[in-house]
């Protein structure tokens, strides 16, 4: 009887026991010249033609992977014994929620396997976005071979951990996951940098999307001894010496905090600013008083946000209109900052001139969303 790949994993409880052994087990990629859709079919078949429910991997309750029919064809032979990853993601974001979730179960395989396994997210420079994350991946305790599977691929034995940690629902994780990445994740990299930093949008494109005024809050920040912090400048050892060191640590809700999470410590304070609607700032809070015990804060101070003029609601590209006159206090109220009474939200025209300055350098320019 076929498994049950229609429900997300319970991650509530341990999943010490949710590691399948296959032989001559199908991974299969998506398709080579197919749409890039959001959800795709590829997975891991098993000898006897069956999906296989630990490889479908979840964004809270709805699966980004799912499982895909019988190649067509002659497919590609792997000797060895192998682990399942899931997909490989190039969106930084997406790679620290969701092609790390399985990790957790390499502990319990050390010894017994000859390396680990991806399938692109999708068919596009797949070996460059493997070359790029096999430094970060050693840096998580990965001391094995890694392979991206281009093609539908028969596999001598292999292993397929259940997902142990995702999006929204997932945030928190299983305890192997959180344990395993308390043992592993920086393990051999030294703090080093300042005590209090900001991490910045605002040498990112304006494609990227940020909040609004953000050269403004960084000015109040610095005057409260923070230093400013663009991770993109920086290497992933960089960026992880950067996030053991800090003390105190404040952002926008962004990709970078999940690796804050990774590799923070039970005495930082955090605060996240929400730049957009959803709740973000309470999912990385919660993740990281989940994988740290720190002191992390979500501060909703949201007026609206400005959206490209072609989209329909506010997305990672949008920007938020902070009122910093009430994240101030909300971040002083948290131990963040001494004098956030003092910050004051953007007037009217203010307003306009950051969408001035910011809409020649989107692709459609911006509008006003307050729904």
């Amino acid at each position: 009887m076929p498994d049950d790949t229609t429900r997300a994993p319970d991650l509530s409880g341990s999943i010490a026991h949710r590691i399948r052994r296959l032989d001559r087990a199908l991974v299969v990629p998506p398709p080579e010249g197919g749409p890039n859709r959001s959800v795709q079919r590829s997975g891991v078949i098993s000898a006897e033609g069956l999906a296989v429910e630990e490889a479908v991997t979840w964004r809270g309750d709805r699966p980004v992977t799912v499982p895909p029919a019988l190649p067509e064809g002659p497919v590609d032979a792997l000797a060895g014994r192998w682990v399942f990853l899931g997909p490989l993601f190039g969106h930084f974001g997406h790679f620290l929620v969701e092609s790390i979730s399985r990790l957790w179960a390499l502990d319990a395989l050390r010894g017994e396997i000859d390396g680990v396994l991806y399938v692109p997210k999708f068919q596009h420079r797949v070996q460059h976005v493997a070359e790029t994350y096999r430094p970060f991946l050693r840096a998580l305790g990965v001391d094995v071979p890694m392979r991206s599977l281009e093609r539908p691929t028969r596999v001598e034995q292999l292993h397929v951990p259940l997902q142990g940690f995702g999006m929204f629902g997932m945030i928190e994780g299983a305890p192997e996951f959180r344990d395993y990445m308390r043992r592993h994740a920086g393990r051999d990299i030294a703090p080093k940098g300042a005590r209090k930093i900001y991490i910045s949008r605002s040498a990112l494109p304006p494609g990227r999307g940020s909040i609004l005024g953000e050269a403004r809050l960084e000015a109040w920040l610095e005057a409260e001894g923070y230093e400013v912090f663009h991770p993109q400048k920086h290497d992933h050892a960089t960026q992880i010496a950067a996030y053991k060191a800090a003390t105190h640590v404040i952002a926008v809700d962004c990709s970078p905090l999940h690796l804050l999470a990774l590799v923070g410590n039970s005495e930082q304070r955090v605060g996240i600013i929400a730049r957009r609607p959803g709740g973000l700032g309470a999912l990385f809070a919660r993740q990281i008083r989940a994988f740290t015990g720190a002191q992390a804060v979500a501060v909703d101070a949201l007026r609206r946000n400005w959206i490209e003029q072609t989209a329909q609601r506010p997305d990672r590209m949008s920007w938020g209109e902070v009122d910093f006159a009430q994240a101030g206090a909300a971040l002083g109220d948290a131990g963040l900052i001494a004098r956030g009474r003092d910050w004051c939200a953007l007037d009217p025209a203010q307003v306009e001139a950051e969408v001035a300055r910011l809409s020649p350098s989107t692709r459609s320019g911006l509008k006003p969303y307050e729904g």
